[in-house]
């Protein structure tokens, strides 16, 4: 059965071998890090589609990173498919696969996929955001956080079955590390469940085969007056808790915080839970604060009481704190307005504090996209250290289009 998939896979991804009159197009990203960087040039991919027939044909090769990508996407009878491979240049060899299917008919969406990959590059499927080629294609937060299959020099496979019916979405995954087919994980979550009085409740839960994961409920609005009201949100994780509240102003836009943490009891003590059970306290491991300005800009205001915790679990990569200067807050600030050629630019600016010097600041970073044409945009992102313990940084580079 992995053999026929595997071949199958590359099948679908040998998309330049079709006939007819199609038409291709691209794009060409490259970066250079003068400051910062041990390698100057961090990016440099070249990226081909080719469209014919009712498919899409793409190819990428990572000069810089020495890493190649292939996908072809379309249509088969009633079903969709999607092919991908993912390859190392620099050690000629193969590194993961995905392939998916799925079908809509009459109000029920049934999907396939089945993941497939070695196991030395386990780093970069699922983990890590420092190795290359490829950053986390497999990563799904909270559900592929790390790969099933951990034995080196080996491969893995997972089986993911989904389905849909509204408002009840299902997920089911089967995972195989060539010791033969297993449970992995389940996970349903209900969409805008109606309840009653006007009030709908959206719910996740996720088991795997350890037991249960977490549930999450969210929806629940609250409204005061003057068109102010509160969205909340609840989330139960075997970890700790989170609570979110939205609060929303008629015309304003909206703000949201997040608090996580978790509720301290004598069933956390050593012996496991007592037959009565009593709270002792509410550990708070951070909260996050964030401000819509418009359609897309917005202040976000991030404090980190358990640093470690809230980088692992809470904050993208580009976001994480530094651990060798304390840093346990940020400020950061998204822009966006018209750019040039019905275009549009894009800005984020970070200020961290930890143990800096000047009001405790460690270090300052910015990124910003500019459209100079239709098809042609600059990029350019930059570290200003306040302290030792940070790295100075300014990388620039484009996105040309084809």
């Amino acid at each position: 059965m992995k053999r026929a998939l595997a071949v199958f896979s590359v099948l679908a991804v040998l998309g330049f071998s079709a006939f007819g009159i199609g038409t291709f197009s691209g794009k060409w990203s490259f970066t250079l890090c003068p400051l910062g960087s041990t390698t100057w040039i961090t990016v440099n991919t070249l990226t081909v589609n080719y469209a014919d027939f009712g498919w899409t044909f793409t190819n990428a090769i990572d000069l810089a990173n020495s890493g190649l990508y292939t996908k072809a996407a379309g249509a088969f009878g009633p079903f969709s498919l999607t092919g991908e491979m993912w390859f190392s240049i620099s050690a000629a060899e193969y590194m993961g696969g995905r392939l998916a299917t799925s079908l809509d008919f009459a109000g029920l969406s049934l999907g396939f996929k089945v993941l497939h990959w070695d196991t030395d590059y386990n780093a970069n499927f699922f983990t890590s955001t420092s190795v290359y080629p490829f950053t986390k294609p497999f990563y799904e937060y909270p559900i592929l956080t790390s790969s099933p299959c951990q034995t080196a020099g080996s491969y893995g496979m997972l089986y993911i079955l989904t389905g849909k019916v509204d408002p009840v979405n299902m997920r089911l995954s089967f995972v195989d590390c060539c010791s033969g087919i297993q449970f992995y994980d389940a996970y349903l979550w209900l969409d805008n469940l109606g309840l009653c009085c006007g009030v709908a409740l959206d719910a996740e839960l996720h088991f795997t085969k350890s037991g249960f994961d977490y549930i999450y409920f969210s929806g629940l609005n609250i409204p005061l007056c003057c068109g102010v009201s509160f969205d909340v949100g609840v989330t139960f994780e075997t970890g700790g808790k989170s609570i979110s509240i939205t609060p929303e102003f008629g015309g304003l836009g909206e703000a949201c915080f997040e608090i996580w943490g978790d509720v301290l009891s004598n069933a956390d003590k050593a012996g496991g839970p007592n037959t009565s059970l009593e709270w002792n306290g509410i550990e708070i491991y951070g909260f996050k604060i964030k401000c819509s300005l418009g359609d897309c800009s917005y202040l976000e205001i991030v404090e980190a009481f358990n640093v470690s915790w809230v980088n692992k679990w809470k904050l993208p990569s580009v976001d994480d704190f530094n651990t060798d200067c304390g840093e346990y807050e940020y400020v950061k600030l998204g822009v966006c307005g018209a750019g040039c050629c019905g275009g549009q630019y894009t800005g984020t600016f970070w200020v961290y504090f930890g143990n800096g010097k000047l009001f405790d600041i460690t270090r300052i970073k910015g990124s910003l996209s500019i459209p100079v044409m239709s098809n042609f945009t600059l990029n350019f992102s930059t570290t200003f250290a306040v302290t030792t313990c940070a790295q100075t940084s300014f990388c620039f580079g484009w996105t040309f289009s084809f």
